[in-house]
C-alpha cells in the first residue's frame, strides 16, 4: 500500500496510505489530508488509484502543485517522488510502483494528449483524463460503444473513440472503460462498492468487455457494443 509522508520545514506532521481509490488534498477539514498552510485551495489536488496506478492531478489550484520541483497538471507518481503544495513537502512511498512507461501508463498520462478533467456531469463527461484518438487497436479491430438503456440520459450513444472514458457518481461510484490493442476493459476507479458486470461485481482488477455485456454504474446501466 502506498504512503503520504508529510513535512513542513523539515520536520513529519503526518504520515497517511492510499487505501482508497480517491485521495483528496487541500485545505477543507473533510480533505483525505487536510493541509492548513496559506496557499493552499480548498480542493487543491487529488491522487486517483487506476490499477497500479497512483495518477496526482492538480484540481486548478490558485498556486499549484510540483512534484520533484516541477509544476504539474496531472502525474504518474513513482516511489520516493516529492510533491510540494503551498511549502508542505509530501514524499510518495511505494516500492510496488511501476516504473518505466506501459501501454496504458503512456495513454493515460501523455502530455501531448491530454486535456484539463471535465466537472461532474451526466454519464460519460465526467472524465480523470482521456486522449486523441489514435492507431491504438490491432487491425481489423472494432469500435467499441456504450448505449444508455437506463438511467438519466436513455438511449443515449457513447462512441469510445478515447483511451480512457469514465463512467459513474463521483464520489459514490466510478468505473474506468479503457482501450488497449486487445480489446477494452473495465476498471473500478471510486467508490465504497465496484461496478457489476453482468449482475456481478467487477472487483479491483480490470476486467474485460465482451458484446452485448451490462454495466451497473452510478445509477445507470449501460451495454457494451462493437460497431
Amino acid at each position: 500500500m502506498a504512503k503520504l509522508i508529510v513535512s513542513q520545514n523539515g520536520e513529519v506532521i503526518n504520515n497517511r496510505f492510499l487505501n482508497q481509490s480517491s485521495f483528496t488534498i487541500g485545505g477543507m477539514a473533510d480533505s483525505d489530508l487536510c493541509l492548513t498552510a496559506e496557499g493552499v485551495s480548498r480542493s487543491h489536488a487529488r491522487i486517483t488509484s487506476i490499477g497500479n496506478d497512483d495518477i496526482l492531478e492538480d484540481l486548478g489550484s490558485t498556486n499549484g502543485t510540483l512534484v520533484n520541483g516541477q509544476s504539474i497538471t496531472r502525474h504518474i507518481l513513482q516511489n520516493d517522488d516529492v510533491i510540494e503544495i503551498a511549502g508542505i513537502q509530501i514524499r510518495y512511498r511505494n516500492h510496488k510502483a511501476i516504473d518505466g512507461p506501459s501501454f496504458d501508463r503512456t495513454m493515460i498520462i501523455r502530455a501531448s494528449d491530454l486535456e484539463h478533467s471535465a466537472p461532474a456531469q451526466p454519464v460519460g463527461t465526467y472524465a480523470l483524463a482521456t486522449a486523441k484518438k489514435e492507431n491504438r487497436f490491432k487491425a481489423g479491430a472494432r469500435q467499441g460503444l456504450i448505449r444508455v438503456f437506463n438511467g438519466a440520459h436513455p438511449s443515449t450513444e457513447i462512441e469510445l473513440t478515447e483511451v480512457l472514458h469514465t463512467f459513474g457518481i463521483p464520489g459514490k461510484q466510478v468505473a474506468v472503460i479503457n482501450a488497449r490493442p486487445h480489446g477494452y476493459f473495465i476498471t473500478h476507479v471510486e467508490g465504497k462498492k465496484p461496478a457489476r458486470l453482468n449482475g456481478k461485481s467487477i472487483g479491483h482488477e480490470p476486467v474485460p468487455l465482451s458484446p452485448n455485456d451490462t454495466i451497473e454504474v452510478g445509477d445507470e446501466k449501460l451495454l457494451f457494443l462493437l460497431k
